[in-house]
């Protein structure tokens, strides 16, 4: 008999389920782990190497949204939730995307020591001027019903919380730093080839 913390966990890990943009099954499965402010194209890269490089999508915050539709998310469940769906779809051979800010190294730590064990992470971060994300950010506009793919809005206060917390990848973070411009796809075919 599965008790109620059992239960609440394969709860959340259906549901969390329920975002991941599915690809293909690859033989030497790779992990991309995003970096970048709000409006750097974090999403853009995403869903572009789930339907171009066959790549599964993990987001984030399309987690977060799934197991709460309020701002009052435990974090820390939702981060460990991600690494345990992107560890089994590794096993299952699936190259996986991971789709957040990913901005402070604690995070960024904890994908390498968890889940890329036997798999040796792409950390691709995106640049992007403030002007440029925040135009971003409005156009993109708001929605929050489809799992697979939410749009929200960033305020300018939530913009510079976001910014204060870049912490540069280290050197011992094999890192592509990639200009979010008109090149930017061109550049992740490069990368991912």
């Amino acid at each position: 008999m599965k008790n109620k913390a059992e239960t609440s966990s394969n709860t959340f890990i259906s549901k969390a389920l329920e975002t991941v943009k599915l690809g293909r099954i690859f033989s030497s499965p790779k992990v991309v782990v995003l970096m970048g402010l709000p409006g750097s194209g974090k999403s853009y890269v995403a869903n572009y190497l789930n339907k171009v490089h066959g790549f599964t999508v993990l987001s984030g915050e399309n987690i977060t949204n799934a197991l709460y539709a309020t701002n009052k998310a435990n974090f820390s469940l939702v981060y460990e939730i991600l690494h345990q769906l992107a560890i089994f779809l590794l096993n299952k051979g699936h190259s996986i995307v991971i789709d957040g800010t990913n901005l402070k190294f604690s995070f960024r730590k904890q994908i390498y020591d968890k889940v890329c064990k036997n798999t040796k992470p792409y950390l691709i971060y995106l640049l992007v001027d403030d002007k440029t994300a925040k135009t971003r950010i409005k156009k993109r506009g708001e929605n929050i019903k489809d799992h697979k793919d939410i749009k929200s809005i960033c305020s300018e206060e939530t913009f510079r919380d976001f910014k204060k917390q870049i912490e540069e990848p280290t050197s011992k973070e094999p890192c592509y730093r990639v200009v979010s411009d008109k090149n930017l796809l061109k550049e992740i075919d490069l990368i991912i080839s």
